[in-house]
């Protein structure tokens, strides 16, 4: 069996993450949602090589509040000691889909769980799509409108009907 890398796709990590609710960051679960051929390793990565590049994954946050916030994927979680035998949750929780942030390895992980299961990692990435999905188009009309009264305002300026 091969060794799995630390850092991978639907890996459970401990993180400070922005919250919009209350303004500032918060310890809470995160999922990796970055491709693990996007995942530079730590111990792969040399910031000296391009200074101006941080290792960071994108992670979607979790809470044991999830159902305040539709859409959301429920993960497996074991009140037991040792929580989940996958994911290592003790405490009922989901992953709220549009709570998107960025997680530097390794300096933002306060600490490392376990993985979302398959099943919950496809219901997440579909999830997202949607989401972003929705969130492009409604940028993308934003521009086209503001694109429509440029035009509108340049051909009022050299003189065009």
């Amino acid at each position: 069996m091969a060794v799995q890398p630390r850092f991978r796709q639907g890996r459970i990590v401990w993180a400070q993450l922005r919250s919009k609710q209350k303004g500032k960051k918060e310890k809470h679960p995160a999922v990796i949602i970055t491709a693990d051929s996007d995942i530079i390793q730590p111990e792969q990565f040399d910031p000296r090589q391009d200074i101006e590049t941080l290792n960071a994954v994108a992670v979607i946050g979790v809470s044991t509040k999830y159902l305040k916030y539709p859409p959301y994927v429920a993960l497996p979680y074991s009140p037991n000691k040792g929580g989940h035998a996958v994911t290592r949750l003790t405490e009922e929780c989901g992953v709220c889909i549009g709570w998107y942030d960025w997680v530097v390895l390794e300096d933002d992980v306060l600490a490392l769980g376990g993985d979302v299961p398959a099943a919950e990692m496809d219901q997440i990435v579909e999830a997202i799509a949607k989401d972003l999905k929705v969130r492009l188009s409604a940028q993308a009309a934003r521009v086209s409108s503001e694109l429509a009264g440029i035009n509108d305002l340049l051909s009022r300026l050299i003189g065009e009907p």
